[in-house]
């Protein structure tokens, strides 16, 4: 008996021993790759210690990871443990402007494409100094003004224009390139600004910077409502009569605005809640039209009233929003053009827009977390807000309160590979038509399908016969409309002239590449390409930018 087990055990042990039996030994993870540099200034070449270099991947996702260092006394960084794959690469300190790699200007600069075990060496990047607006703001006699906000606004690059959403006719035509908040001398300081043009603006509208309330400033600052219009440099009220500016590498410009008493309006009524109450828990914003940096808030008391002073002249959009829960986030806007006299018995009712039920499903294998999905309808004009939902677990969600626009679908949340193939309500196909809502009538249930069969496409641009570095390249859908625009995409080249998309809804695009130097007369771009792409394509195009014109 003793002998038999003893065989038994021996064939067991020369089985798990054999090698047709032993399990293959698992793949090797590839290697890491490696990346150093050195960060200097611009002008005169000198390390720049403690700054910060990070590679951020290009396409993020919610488990991204930054890679970075910090560079030592000799400007020297070493970045190790790097995955092979795409990243956006750029440098970073206080007093400097952020340097991206083989940027030239106004650009993003080019996208870093790391190789399993790539070493990469000898990175450069040269820090600009930062340029500083400062200086004082008074009021009329003089006296300084404390808790003001200052801001320096600036033109869109090419780059934001091509980037904005141009189903909105409010797009804004400056952008705020920084902030700053006056002490209690009236003295602001707005830094880390790229050298260029600017207008700086000084607004009475305070609101506590990082939550930090000194003393009762807040109540008693709301409750009494500014008195103190607007003002640009050099003290006028229209941005068409105000002054540009125009500040250079590490300079430090001396700004000082007055702001000047004028006659300001209140504004005040009641909100009515979607069950015919009064609304007690409505936050309301008043936005200055067109699209501004100016506004006032407030919410509303126990009798669901509401009270704005200090109002500006002017016209504006008055939005009232329920915000006590999310699932029932219920709003209504109205237009309001102000003048010289108060305005009383203002009235919003929420909850009577339409309600959408919606159910999101997936076409294909595959499983994806609906609960880190969310939905958003964008109005086309300025004389309404959208409607957001988030989608659940179980991939319903509701759309509550939609007010009368029309409006184009886009999803946020989608994981990589994921695109949004259908959206439809009844017979309707919202990707392709919109959704129209008028008259506070329709309703029904949004279908939305989403697939990970999303496409692929890459390639190269080049330019008399090199590769292109920090090219811009944008695919629209072809043919674009008000309702597709958002599936618009950009990408930068690397340092190979090789750019990448992923995730792309199947069907027909433009494509081109734009590259622009230090003046915008420089820019130059390649001709069109149409691609047509379909579920799980990889498709690979090369487009060819055109040489400057000599001069």
């Amino acid at each position: 008996m003793l002998s038999a087990l003893v065989a038994h055990a021996a064939a067991i042990l020369l089985l798990v021993q054999s090698p047709a039996s032993a399990s293959k030994p698992a793949d090797k993870a590839p290697p890491p790759c490696i990346v150093s540099g050195r960060v200097v200034t611009a002008a005169e070449g000198t390390p720049v210690a403690s700054s910060r270099v990070a590679l951020i991947p290009e396409h993020e996702r919610r488990e991204s990871q930054v890679y970075a260092a910090v560079s030592d006394s000799s400007g020297q960084f070493t970045i190790s443990g790097v995955p092979a794959g795409r990243y956006q690469f750029l440098a970073t300190h206080t007093g400097y402007v952020d340097q991206h790699y083989q940027s030239t200007g106004d650009d993003t600069g080019a996208i870093l494409a790391l190789q399993a075990g790539q070493e990469v060496k000898d990175v450069l990047f040269r820090m600009t100094l930062a340029a500083v607006f400062t200086g004082r703001v008074n009021d009329e006699d003089g006296d300084p003004m404390a808790l003001m906000q200052v801001v320096a606004l600036r033109r869109p690059t090419d780059e934001e224009t091509d980037d904005r959403d141009d189903s909105r006719s409010t797009a804004q035509e400056l952008v705020p390139a920084g902030f700053a908040q006056t002490d209690d001398r009236g003295q602001y300081r707005i830094f880390g600004l790229k050298a260029g043009e600017y207008y700086i603006r000084a607004v009475d509208d305070y609101e506590p910077m990082n939550h930090v309330i000194i003393g009762s400033e807040w109540e008693v600052r709301r409750a009494l409502g500014s008195q103190y219009a607007p003002v640009y440099y050099p003290g006028v009220t229209q941005i068409g009569q105000a002054k540009l500016l125009v500040i250079s590498p590490g300079e430090e410009a001396q700004v000082d605005l007055v702001l000047r008493r004028i006659k300001m309006v209140q504004i005040s009524g009641r909100v009515i809640g979607a069950d015919g109450k009064p609304a007690t828990d409505a936050y309301l914003y008043l936005e200055e039209l067109p699209a501004g940096d100016y506004g006032v808030a407030t919410e509303t008391d126990s009798k669901g009233e509401f009270r704005m002073k200090g109002v500006a002249p002017g016209g504006y959009l008055l939005h009232a929003q329920q915000h006590s829960t999310e699932e029932a986030n219920y709003h209504a806007s109205q237009k309001i053009e102000v003048g010289s006299d108060n305005i009383d018995s203002v009235v919003l009712a929420l909850g009577r827009g339409v309600n959408f039920l919606g159910r999101l499903d997936v076409s294909g294998p595959g499983t994806t977390r609906f609960e880190r999905m969310s939905i958003n309808l964008i109005s086309h004009g300025d004389q309404t807000g959208g409607a957001w939902a988030r989608v659940k677990k179980d991939g319903t969600f509701q759309l509550l309160d939609v007010p009368d626009a029309t409006f184009s679908f886009s999803m946020n949340g989608p994981e990589e590979g994921w695109y949004v193939r259908s959206v439809r309500l009844g017979t309707s196909d919202l990707l392709a038509n919109g959704l129209e809502v008028e008259k506070g009538e329709g309703g029904g249930t949004i279908q939305v399908v989403v697939s990970n069969g999303g496409s692929e496409l890459g390639g190269l641009v080049t330019q008399d016969d090199k590769p292109m570095v920090g090219a811009r390249v944008r695919i629209t859908p072809d043919p674009e409309t008000r309702y597709n625009h958002l599936r618009t995409r950009t990408a930068n080249t690397d340092q190979s002239g090789r750019f990448s998309f992923i995730g792309i809804a199947p069907g027909q695009y433009h494509v081109i590449a734009k590259a622009s130097g230090p003046d915008r007369e420089d820019a130059v771009a390649s001709d069109p390409k149409s691609v047509s792409v379909a579920e799980h394509d990889h498709k690979t195009i090369e487009l060819t930018v055109a040489s400057p014109q000599t001069h």
